[in-house]
């Protein structure tokens, strides 16, 4: 005790561990808030984009999951299903002709 005032006294190790396990418990919660408030912004924002005709709805055939895709310039369409990886668009023609490939390389 230096001047009057008491110095800063070290937690414990328990007393750490609690803090760390209650600051990891409020990070969850708030990255799981982030998480829904933006899955909500994603149904809003595709379902706008549906009613005015600029997304697109293509089912999975390998896992049935509808996927929904924006039509809008300069966004390129991953031809993927977001949930099984299967490939749902077919691919383009150029790709059996050999037209894809640049003649430089």
């Amino acid at each position: 005790m230096a001047n009057g005032v008491r110095g800063i006294k070290k937690m414990s190790q328990n007393q750490l561990t609690q803090a760390l396990v209650e600051l990891n418990a409020r990070v969850h919660m708030l990255s799981t808030a982030v998480g829904n408030d933006i899955q909500r912004l994603n149904v809003v924002m595709f379902s706008l984009l549906k009613a005015l005709g600029m997304a697109d709805e293509k089912k999975c055939p390998n896992c049935d999951v509808v996927n929904m895709r924006p039509i809008l310039d300069g966004i390129e369409i991953d031809p993927h299903c977001v949930e099984c990886g299967h490939r749902i668009d077919p691919l383009p023609q150029e790709a059996f002709s050999g037209e894809m490939i640049d003649d430089d390389e």
